[in-house]
């Protein structure tokens, strides 16, 4: 009888390379030989350049969005088609979200503790990076969400009340950039290589708030995924700053930013730039959009990265601002960052300015809502769509919505939340992140060989 184990290595390789990604992924649990075929460097390499023969379109990342009152379940957008997860909330059989991370420990137990829910603090692709509680964090895991990989981080040097956090990590595989430019001059059948980074390195930043009054000077608590352990170093700051630790860490261009509580300043952190022992971190500071129409009254919120046309990526601010002495904000300002890191030269362009009350002319559903409540006290925004860096999500006194900013304040669409969703007092922090499964899932190299369950 022919059984596939009698096949030499490298015809097996062959032969799985063609399978879906779920089925490959499956395979890893046949046997020792088969998981450490299709984990070797040789087999994905293979594997990724079979999807690109096959013309397979790049996946493209969803927004996750996790319900405040029950931060163990998920919820996303309805644009996803993926068979991951799952958008019909409607009766008679309502099918739940697959996207879960009761893998981990800290999802698993229903309670709540003093210090308060388990919660996501930064994703890349389909890696996330939790914490077991929202206060006085201490706990860490990273997970791989779609293969279920995770590792516990060390505990971190100290224990605080509030933190702000970041997560930042390396590739793990990309097109190498002269075979992609020598395929754009070659015929369609050129082949792509690409080059993985078995080694790939990811850090943990914790800023921890010193002075309430703002200062040059802050602690910040670093995590080497290449050395496993935590470091405490004091960062100088160009300028004075007050960090609000709501606003969790941004990834963009190598660097992690965090905005200032409401003045709309920004600092940037590289975590990488402290590789010899006696160089100090480089830290930037990022002044505040100068807006021509200064308005009575003003409030920064929302730093985030979106995907603008050509497949790039920019750094985006937005900003409540309105004409009145009491304080309610009539106007919403989206604002982009222009860098130049060499010179160290950024300032912030006005992609759009939109008129809070011509959205609610425009859109009789939240003008109701508007008129059952104070609105300007629950309105949050959430995240911009990473599709389509016209679309703003906001999160509407209880209602989670898709606004185009484009169109000035059009509402494209009402998402389907939860029955206990709640209402803007039960955040606290935002959360919504971004997730994507990449061609071939990244690995979570373990320290404690953690064994592999693909779908438990």
């Amino acid at each position: 009888m022919f059984n596939l184990d009698d096949l030499p290595d490298f015809v097996l390789v062959e032969i799985l390379c063609r399978l879906p990604r779920e089925y490959a992924v499956q395979c890893t649990c046949v046997s020792k030989r088969w998981y450490s075929l299709v984990y070797d460097p040789y087999f994905v390499g293979r594997f990724l350049r079979q999807q690109n023969d096959n013309q397979k379109p790049i996946p493209r990342p969803r927004l996750i969005f996790t319900n405040p009152e029950h931060r163990r379940e998920f919820f996303t957008n309805p644009k996803c088609t993926s068979k991951f997860f799952s958008m019909s909330k409607q009766p008679p059989a309502p099918e739940k979200l697959k996207f879960s991370l009761r893998c981990l420990p800290c999802f698993q137990g229903p309670v709540k503790t003093e210090e308060g829910e388990p919660m996501v603090v930064g994703t890349y692709n389909d890696l996330v990076l939790c914490c077991a509680t929202m206060c006085f964090q201490r706990d860490y895991y990273l997970c791989n969400a779609y293969t279920k990989q995770w590792e516990a981080l060390p505990s971190p040097p100290q224990c605080h009340e509030e933190v702000g956090v970041g997560f930042i990590c390396d590739p793990y595989y990309k097109e190498c950039k002269e075979d992609a430019d020598q395929r754009k001059e070659e015929t369609s059948t050129s082949k792509a290589s690409f080059q993985l980074n078995t080694e790939y390195r990811y850090r943990v930043v914790r800023i921890i708030p010193e002075s309430p009054g703002g200062s040059v000077y802050f602690k910040a608590e670093i995590f080497s995924s290449e050395t496993g352990k935590w470091t405490e170093t004091i960062v100088l700051c160009p300028r004075s700053f007050y960090l609000d630790v709501r606003h969790e860490g941004v990834a963009y261009n190598g660097m992690l930013y965090w905005m200032s509580s409401s003045s709309g300043s920004v600092i940037g952190l590289d975590p990488y730039s402290n590789d010899n022992v006696d160089k100090k971190y480089n830290c930037r500071f990022i002044d505040n959009p100068e807006d021509d129409q200064v308005p009575v009254t003003a409030t920064f919120d929302l730093l985030s990265v979106c995907r603008v046309g050509g497949g790039g990526e920019r750094l985006r601010m937005c900003q409540f601002s309105g004409n009145n002495e009491d304080g309610v904000m009539d106007w919403l300002s989206v604002w982009e960052l222009k860098d130049d890191q060499v010179d160290n030269d950024s300032n912030w362009i006005l992609v759009r300015r939109i008129s809070l009350n011509g959205m609610f002319l425009q859109n009789p559903v939240i003008r109701k809502w508007r008129d059952q409540g104070c609105w300007h006290d629950e309105i949050m925004l959430l995240a911009f769509d990473p599709n389509d860096d016209d679309i703003l999500y906001v999160d509407f006194i209880g209602h989670v919505v898709m606004f185009d900013i484009n169109g000035g304040g059009w509402i494209t669409r009402y998402l389907n939340t939860p029955l206990d969703y709640g209402t803007i007092q039960n955040h606290r922090r935002r959360a919504v992140f971004p997730f994507v499964i990449p061609w071939w899932p990244t690995p979570v190299t373990t320290r404690q060989k953690q064994s592999f369950d693909a779908y438990r």
